[in-house]
């Protein structure tokens, strides 16, 4: 909505999602007592069992699967359509029609002026200037704001004649105070749940006025409201960080502004006077019976006699389990609501499963004993079971229907619900089997229930579901109460939806009440909140499986363990990505099985989308812009920034795009297949799904027009149900090195291919070096160890590329799933030995230890030499007249790893500065300097350490340092400011030598690292043969 007013958020000057990645805005950290509750898990130990490699077997060579396409993807499609078109249709007989029901869908509308502050009246009869609008209608102004939606309707006497009638409002964000004709009828806070108010005593035949006024607030963790001070200030609106988000390049096409409208639907409804309120079907499985709870309402004064009947029909299928079966009531309906369970029988029941949905429907009918009328509703249900298991070790395992279950999908932010607003009921269901398709079994709807029409699919297409409350971070102190009242509605919308199996109450909430104890609740005080809800969520659904946080930064917390890890793009958050890929993950509150709710990095938008939606000025317009083009340039995006950590510095629009989704796809595979190797990880959801909007978060792995980036691939290939994998801590190796890689089959199934064996082979430049064979070990619902594949690595004359892959293949010789990893193999060189390296520092230091890796000879004390290695500045200091006569008459001096501050180099002055967000596994070799000659875009790169045994960081520092020459490059900013490039590795003529700065880390990395053994001999003078 472009016509609406608008300011730019906070969110989008601050970055205030970066900045909670580095919990700077989290205030005092968890109590070290909290903090002692917790345990990192460690790498499951696995056992010395290693596959056959002596031989080369022929026939266990294998063809690997070709990947899919774009056009694949759409086939696939096509297929899943005609899948699950049985389970979209209704079978059940359509019930008599006891309601007159009329849409109001067209409102005029306008925001408060100072003027209607004392003018009320005007308001009511109209006066003032209106935009005529459509319903639904979402969008700003944001913050502290109030606004009018107004509009007519004509009743007939036929709409009078049920005996009451209803205004009903499905959704308005997000406080509504209700009008008709000029007099006040109620109000409700709260974006989600659907409301409505008897008008029967206000309303007449002919025209009658419908206002609703329209009031908007600050979230609770904060939004720019008012005050140009740059703070953010709290106000009570409970809502999170995702909406549906509005047609607005600056704000709205982004996932997180809070915005305000009626963004559901409105109507008038005609009704008996009793007549059924809402139903629940409260399925038990186990027994195979069920429970249908019917709430009736009544608009009489006094009690009334009533009968209540029910049928139970499939819907999906062709089925009448019974019809018009009567119950005795324990006695006559009074005033308001009242409350009925009856029980029935469900022999043999076809079950809601995830490939087969079968649905049933309830009808009940209402009879008024004292007039006759009548009325009836409906209520899809499934026969299902879900249960979280907290009583055995590990606590936390799930089940459906009776069996373990890992829950494997992504993060929402507002298409579902676009395609909910657009009517658009095609794009819901493909949307859905879009994610099915992906192999997810879920979506976090994330931090916020939404329309009822998506549970409805998702109940019908068989994906299941997890509701977020609408937290994020804080609750404000005097909203408690309020947020238990919001608790039950959701429950209420929810509970009747099989797809829905979860549900959580805040996103990643911070120590303290975010350093703000004064505005918002502390954790002791956030989890009575949780005690709190809970009982209103189980009193409207015993069974619901609730895990309280999700991302949780200030454990432990009641129930399943949920921590948020964007390690490979806010680095070093939650765990570091060379540790996760070896099997740890963050500490978290022992005897549990744990979950992570949000992964992922940012991919660009293609940039035919980027051509077609995106305002002009965000995007190069001339082949010389796009040499000096940032990401930067659009709203919002982070590649601008935060590509310095993981990929080279681009000069082209394309360049940008298939640099960030090549790191996006290779960061999703990483992860997922970590996830999918750790047997106590038993959920995961990827941040995010598909884009609402151009540019609305990009670490979506499908855009706006639902084209796949190669992440979705990615992810699809990493949750492949029965999954074979690879693993290693090396990407590079020297030929005659041994090379250890891991085997896993990863199972999220029940099914184990009868006589399945795993073959693997290793290829030296797509040529077959060995291929082997032996009998699969396939876990249930787990992940095994197969063994370690090792082999010497085969003698090359150059760089080449050795694949080594693996494939479980059935009895019939059928491929089920194949991997691959792509390793860097070097000739073997040898260094001139006899080199002298002259040290300026500690005989036990790094300067000494890369001499060491190197092969060379070291002097400590003495002549400085051609080659002179310093790892102590003050020791450098002491010296420098001998070390900078010896360079000016052609040396090489290289320091190396100096710590963060101020220096002076031969009259330059130098800055260290420390690596903005954390140590780096990257720096880029694109500067056009000799010693990078011949290195590839990543090749420094995720580099394994040998004391670690894993693969650390290498970049601790960056250099600033005016007119020295870039050898290796990197950027430097913080979380949520500005960057700029930086040296990684620099130098400078000094009169016939050269002055080297390095702070990569190389010594304890060049035995094990080809890369960095080469560039350290380059750096060195050292030559190669």
């Amino acid at each position: 909505m472009s016509s609406q007013p608008s300011s730019q958020s906070s969110s989008l000057k601050q970055d205030v999602f970066a900045g909670i990645a580095a919990n700077e805005q989290a205030g005092p950290q968890p109590l070290a007592n909290r903090k002692a509750l917790l345990k990192q898990p460690a790498p499951i130990v696995l056992s010395e069992h290693f596959l056959p490699t002596e031989s080369h077997d022929p026939s266990a060579v294998f063809q690997p699967r070709p990947a899919l396409t774009d056009a694949d993807l759409l086939r696939e499609l096509d297929r899943m359509r005609e899948v699950y078109e049985p389970f979209m249709r209704d079978l059940a007989p359509a019930p008599k029609q006891t309601r007159l029901t009329m849409p109001l869908s067209v409102f005029d509308w306008r925001v408060e002026t100072s003027a209607d502050l004392r003018d009320f009246a005007g308001i009511l009869d109209g006066a003032g200037s209106w935009e005529r609008v459509q319903i639904p209608h979402y969008g700003g102004p944001l913050g502290r704001a109030v606004t009018y939606y107004r509009t007519s309707f004509d009743l007939s006497e036929a709409m009078l004649v049920p005996g009451s009638l209803f205004v009903c409002l499905k959704g308005v964000d997000y406080k509504a105070h209700v009008f008709v004709n000029g007099r006040y009828i109620g109000s409700h806070e709260g974006f989600f749940a659907p409301f409505e108010f008897d008008i029967t005593a206000v309303a007449h035949p002919g025209e009658n006025v419908l206002l609703v006024k329209v009031e908007n607030d600050a979230i609770c963790m904060g939004n720019d409201s008012w005050g140009e001070d740059g703070h953010l200030y709290e106000g009570d609106k409970l809502y999170a960080a995702t909406g549906p988000g509005y047609d607005e390049p600056q704000i709205g096409w982004h996932h997180c502004p809070p915005g305000m409208g009626i963004y559901q639907d409105v109507f008038v409804e005609a009704r008996p006077s009793v007549h059924i309120h809402d139903i629940f079907v409260r399925p038990l499985l186990d027994e195979q019976r069920a429970e249908a709870w019917i709430e009736v309402y009544s608009t009489h004064a006094l009690r009334r006699d009533i009968a209540l009947e029910i049928s139970v029909f499939g819907q999906n299928f062709e089925d009448t389990l019974f019809q018009d079966e009567a119950y005795e009531l324990p006695g006559p309906a009074g005033p308001g609501v009242n409350y009925f369970r009856l029980p029935f029988d469900v022999p043999q029941p076809r079950i809601w499963e995830t490939e087969s949905p079968w649905l049933y429907q309830l009808q009940a009918r209402v009879r008024d004993t004292e007039s006759g009328a009548e009325d009836i509703a409906t209520r899809q249900f499934g026969m299902r079971s879900f249960v979280m298991d907290d009583m055995s070790q590990p606590k936390g395992r799930f089940y459906l229907n009776g069996r373990e279950i890992r829950l494997r999908g992504a993060n929402t932010m507002g298409f579902e619900q676009q395609d909910v607003m657009n009517a658009d009921w095609d794009q819901l269901r493909d949307d859905i089997l879009l994610a099915k398709i992906c192999h997810m079994n879920f979506l976090r709807l994330t931090q916020r229930p939404v329309q009822p029409e998506i549970y409805e699919f998702c109940d019908r297409l068989g994906l299941m579901t997890q509701t977020d409350f609408p937290l994020f971070g804080v609750l404000r102190r005097n909203q408690f109460a309020e947020a238990v009242r919001q608790a039950g509605e959701m429950e209420r919308l929810i509970r009747s939806h099989p797809c829905n199996i979860a549900l959580t109450y805040i996103n990643e909430p911070f120590p303290n009440g975010r350093g703000q104890p004064h505005r918002h609740l502390t954790r002791p005080e956030l989890e009575s909140f949780f005690t709190a809800a809970d009982l209103i969520i189980r009193l409207h659904n015993p069974d619901r499986v609730i895990k309280a946080v999700d991302g949780d930064y200030d454990p432990p917390g009641p129930g399943l363990p949920d921590n948020h890890c964007y390690c490979g793009w806010y680095n070093g958050h939650g765990v570091d990505l060379g540790k996760l890929n070896q099997g740890y993950w963050q500490a978290i509150k022992e005897g549990w099985m744990y979950g992570c709710g949000e992964f992922g990095a940012e991919g660009l938008d293609p940039v035919d989308v980027m051509r077609k939606y995106y305002p002009p000025e965000w995007l190069p317009q001339s082949a010389e812009d796009e040499q000096t083009w940032s990401p930067d340039q659009i709203t919002a995006a982070q590649t601008g920034r935060f590509h310095y950590l993981w990929f080279e510095t681009q000069h082209s629009l394309q360049g940008w795009v298939d640099a960030s989704r090549d790191h996006q796809a290779w960061v999703t595979r990483l992860m997922t297949e970590a996830f999918r190797r750790d047997t106590r990880m038993n959920s995961i959801a990827i941040h995010l799904f598909i884009d609402a909007f151009p540019d609305g978060w990009m670490k979506a792995i499908m855009d706006v027009e639902r084209q796949p980036k190669p992440a979705y691939f990615a992810y699809r290939d990493a949750l492949t149900p029965l999954l074979v994998n690879l693993r290693t801590d090396r990407y590079t190796y020297f030929a005659g090195e041994p090379l250890e890689v891991e085997a896993w089959i990863c199972n999220d199934t029940h099914h184990t291919p009868p006589d399945a064996e795993l073959r693997y082979q290793v290829e030296i430049d797509g040529r077959v070096h060995l291929a082997q064979r032996i009998a699969a070990d396939i876990p249930v619902c787990d992940s095994t160890f197969q063994g370690y594949l090792n082999l010497t690595v085969p003698h090359v004359g150059k760089r080449s590329r050795m694949t080594v892959r693996l494939a479980l293949v059935d009895a019939q010789g059928e491929v089920l799933h194949d991997t691959s990893l792509n390793l860097n193999v070097f000739p073997r060189s040898e260094l001139n030995r006899a080199k002298q390296v002259r040290i300026v520092g500690s005989p036990n230091g790094k300067a000494v230890q890369l001499a060491h890796e190197l092969g060379v000879q070291v002097s400590l004390e003495g002549e400085a030499g051609d080659t002179i290695l310093i790892d102590d500045f003050a020791a450098f200091k002491q010296e420098s007249d001998a070390v900078l006569r010896a360079v000016e008459q052609g040396a090489i001096a290289v320091f190396i790893n100096l710590e963060p501050g101020e220096y002076t180099i031969a009259d330059n002055a130098v800055t260290i500065k420390a690596c903005g967000m954390g140590q780096r596994h990257f720096v880029s070799r694109k500067t056009g300097h000799p010693l990078v000659t011949g290195f590839e875009p990543n090749d420094f790169r995720f580099w394994y350490d040998a004391d670690a045994a894993y693969i650390t960081p290498f970049l601790a520092a960056t250099v600033e340092a005016e007119g020295w020459d870039a050898i290796l490059r990197s950027g430097n900013g913080n979380w949520a400011g500005d960057w700029v490039p930086a040296l990684a590795a620099a130098e400078r003529a000094y009169g016939a030598g050269r002055l080297r700065i390095c702070q990569p880390a190389l010594a304890g990395r060049t035995l094990h690292n080809p890369v960095a053994r080469i560039f350290a001999c380059r750096l060195l003078g050292i030559e190669m043969t």
